[in-house]
């Protein structure tokens, strides 16, 4: 199945269904209406055992998000739209399998690393608290574009 979500174009070889989440065109089914106060993933695609929920940013200076304020932004806004997205599915009853946390970012690998450890502190994965009947995210990983494509050669992804 082919997507094409801001500049990327993805082949998701067995996927059963992928959609633009983030969808803007209140006309379309995908549409999720609250876009005004909840933040949304750019991507879901459903897969025979779980979800992937796929955020995408491709930054034109990625140097701007070395320090401070723009790194600390990033992080909230990634987490924000794996929390709201749940949120969004769970109320739609669409929460049935794991999810897993995708976001190809266009950093380098030094910023990719500390954006990982980051987002891990952020959201829970897997069960933390033995209480916990499921998880909120199975797991959570941010590449960029080469670790992507080394890491999941089943769903490859271009410049579109």
């Amino acid at each position: 199945m082919r997507m094409i979500v801001d500049g990327f174009d993805f082949e998701f070889e067995d996927a059963i269904d992928a959609f633009i989440f983030d969808e803007t065109d209140k006309n379309l089914p995908n549409y999720h209406g609250l876009s005004h106060s909840m933040k949304a993933v750019d991507l879901i695609v459903e897969l025979e055992n779980d979800y992937l929920f796929i955020e995408v940013k491709d930054f034109h200076d990625p140097d701007t998000y070395q320090v401070g304020s723009c790194f600390n932004h990033l992080r909230k806004s990634l987490k924000y739209k794996y929390r709201d997205t749940f949120l969004y599915r769970w109320a739609e009853n669409k929460i049935d399998k794991p999810i897993r946390y995708l976001c190809l970012l266009t950093l380098d690998n030094a910023l990719i690393t500390r954006m990982n450890k980051e987002i891990r502190k952020q959201l829970p994965v897997g069960r933390p608290i033995s209480r916990w009947e499921q998880s909120i995210a199975q797991s959570s990983v941010v590449v960029n574009f080469d670790r992507w494509n080394h890491n999941f050669p089943k769903w490859s992804v271009r410049r579109s």
